[in-house]
């Protein structure tokens, strides 16, 4: 039996109840599943721009200032609004008072499902007002500044798991059906479980060969086409998963990662073969820095013991700096000869051409300097780049 129709029938069995008198596996699963989520890493948004998740505050956290990130589930009176990222909900408060008009403009006009990200501080909600049915319900936060991150435009169906869409809506939206929760769930469920497997034979059971791959393109084709049984039509193997990637984050799966299996076509360029492995992350709500902090950090951790060290963090050069010095925006560093600026040299110069270089805004001269490129003129070659064009002296 294979995987997806084995997950299937347990999806179907642990849906099913026991007895009459006896909860379902599902609901017991279910809050296995949210309390593992509640015992995260306390690092788990050291590399993003929110400080925690919807689905994790509580009263423990009162007082604390907060930068959450999210999808406005819904909104009521104008007077607060249900903010949601994949680990659960929280209820914000929207000011009210003038100093606040920006903040409040940006809350109440906002479309629901627009994406934004809000910073207050975590206070306890007013008596009587508690949600005994939210893991948050006792908490809200108080909004101090907001900013708009993506409005959304209108969909073609409510994001709630109590609104009836027909199949073939969810399967032509499935980046809209990806953020309900039964289908975050289901993906959750699967990963923990394909996890457990893992866990269970790579080191439990150690095997000789943890993890293997044979190629799935053999010599012959040119084309990555995979024929159908209707004439006329073809499937086509992906280059890379990068739309299915972009269809998590947009429903919602804000962190996912893969040992991805990529095939193209590189038969122009020897260097390159036809099928690759590499691995794909996407993360919402951080920055550069914070994906570079996560990167080295992963090259560091996986990094073999018997090579040399990785030395974090890695150097790292800016646009105008690369083109500066090595005249492309992906440079080898290993390269020595650098580009150099020698327009103070040729300033008073009567050769006509370098004046007419100079005398245009931002004109400059530039060389490489090759050693020992001078002993001998008609031997040797010195290559000088002028305004971004390489001339032969």
């Amino acid at each position: 039996m294979s995987f997806p129709s084995w997950l299937s029938h347990l999806y179907r069995g642990l849906s099913r109840p026991i007895r009459r008198t006896t909860q379902p596996i599902w609901g017991s699963l279910h809050r296995s599943l949210v309390q593992s989520s509640q015992r995260r890493n306390p690092e788990f948004s050291s590399f993003a721009v929110r400080t925690n998740t919807c689905g994790e505050l509580r009263s423990s956290h009162l007082g604390q200032e907060v930068t959450l990130c999210g999808w406005i589930q819904y909104r009521r009176q104008n007077t607060f609004l249900v903010l949601r990222d994949f680990h659960g909900l929280v209820q914000v408060v929207i000011p009210q008072d003038e100093s606040a008009a920006s903040v409040r403009k940006i809350l109440c006009e906002a479309p629901v499902e627009s994406v934004v990200q809000v910073s207050g501080t975590v206070i306890s909600r007013p008596a009587g007002q508690e949600n005994p049915k939210m893991p948050t319900g006792e908490i809200e936060i108080k909004v101090k500044t907001a900013e708009l991150l993506n409005a959304c435009k209108k969909l073609p169906f409510e994001i709630k798991d109590f609104m009836k869409k027909t199949e073939a809506l969810r399967l032509q939206y499935r980046y809209l059906d990806l953020r309900s929760f039964q289908m975050q769930y289901n993906l959750r469920l699967r990963s923990q479980m394909v996890m457990k497997m893992r866990e269970y034979l790579c080191n439990l059971h150690d095997p000789p060969d943890q993890h293997g791959e044979t190629p799935s393109l053999l010599k012959g084709a040119k084309e990555f086409l995979v024929p159908s049984r209707e004439p006329g039509k073809f499937y086509s193997l992906p280059q890379s998963p990068q739309q299915f990637k972009q269809l998590l984050m947009v429903g919602g799966l804000d962190r996912y990662f893969q040992v991805a299996r990529c095939y193209r076509d590189e038969g122009s360029r020897p260097d390159r073969q036809p099928e690759f492995t590499q691995i794909d992350i996407e993360m919402s709500f951080v920055d550069q820095t914070g994906i570079q902090s996560l990167i080295e950090g992963l090259l560091q951790y996986s990094w073999p013991n018997d090579k040399d060290p990785v030395v974090v963090p890695f150097p790292t050069v800016t646009f105008t700096e690369a083109l500066a010095t090595y005249g492309t925006d992906k440079p080898d560093t290993r390269f020595g000869m650098k580009i150099i600026d020698i327009s103070d040299v040729f300033r008073n110069t009567e050769i006509g051409f370098l004046q007419d270089a100079l005398s245009k805004p931002h004109g400059t001269v530039k060389a490489i300097c090759i050693p020992e490129g001078a002993v001998n003129v008609k031997r040797h070659r010195r290559y000088t780049k002028l305004s971004g064009v390489p001339i032969t002296l």
